[in-house]
């Protein structure tokens, strides 16, 4: 399993909703506190905490994610992250991996809501991975192939060029993507890129839509027992499925 998270905040950093920016996913907002008792509790419930690239060693091995395994992903690259939820994960000794937009790292950009240089490169030295999330976080099923090959291309180049290291990992922006997208991503060099799609159980045909899962702060939702179930999982496995081949036919 693969889980999803956005912005870890507290209560005074969260904006008033009609200051909120539109897709800065602020209604998938936890608190440091709520993180980490989510992260315990999952530990408690016997769940083994793993890398990303721990996840696709296992695929290639076995064919399919092993159950009871969960992976920490963050989308967007928010400072928050930085501040509240790397303290959280390095006391727990968990691992995750930060999927980050690059156009704020190019000449002549900034945006002080997102982890700039110094903040990544403190991650990658500190054992966390730095994946490619795109350049603008465009919606790439909806933009040319040639700008979506450039969000895409781009914002690998943009890492490996400002933190010295390879990026091989992608993060669809808004879980947006079609064959197409697909395609473009494989041929940019990543080995594997995450959807929103979920849940279902991640193999190696799901390489370059691997599915994660949303879970609320309190894990006591009906979403989050459906989420929680293996049984579950595979029952309604035919509803992701369906909006799978969807995305794909788009």
């Amino acid at each position: 399993m693969i889980l999803l998270y956005h912005h870890v905040a507290p209560a005074d950093r969260i904006p008033a909703a009609a200051d909120r920016v539109r897709d800065e996913g602020w209604q998938f907002t936890h608190s440091p506190a709520a993180f980490e008792w989510q992260l315990k509790e999952l530990r408690r419930r016997h769940y083994e905490f793993i890398s990303l690239g721990q996840l696709l060693d296992e695929i290639r091995a076995r064919n399919r994610e092993r159950p009871g395994s969960v992976v920490v992903t963050f989308d967007d690259g928010w400072r928050d992250n930085y501040e509240f939820a790397l303290p959280v994960l390095k006391g727990l000794g968990i691992t995750a991996t930060f999927f980050v937009t690059t156009a704020h790292l190019r000449p002549g950009g900034q945006d002080p809501k997102r982890m700039g240089l110094p903040e990544l490169r403190h991650l990658v030295q500190a054992g966390f991975t730095i994946g490619a999330h795109s350049r603008s976080h465009p919606d790439l099923a909806r933009i040319s192939p040639e700008a979506a090959r450039e969000e895409i291309a781009g914002s690998k180049a943009d890492l490996e060029s400002a933190l010295g290291i390879p990026v091989d990992l992608f993060a669809y922006p808004g879980g947006a993507f079609n064959a197409t997208v697909a395609r473009l991503t494989r041929e940019a060099g990543y080995r594997a890129a995450c959807s929103v799609l979920g849940p279902w159980t991640n193999d190696r045909r799901s390489l370059y839509w691997l599915y994660r899962d949303l879970l609320t702060p309190g894990l006591n939702t009906l979403g989050d027992r459906y989420r929680l179930s293996r049984f579950a999982r595979r029952l309604l496995a035919f509803r992701v499925n369906r909006r799978l081949k969807e995305r794909l036919k788009s």
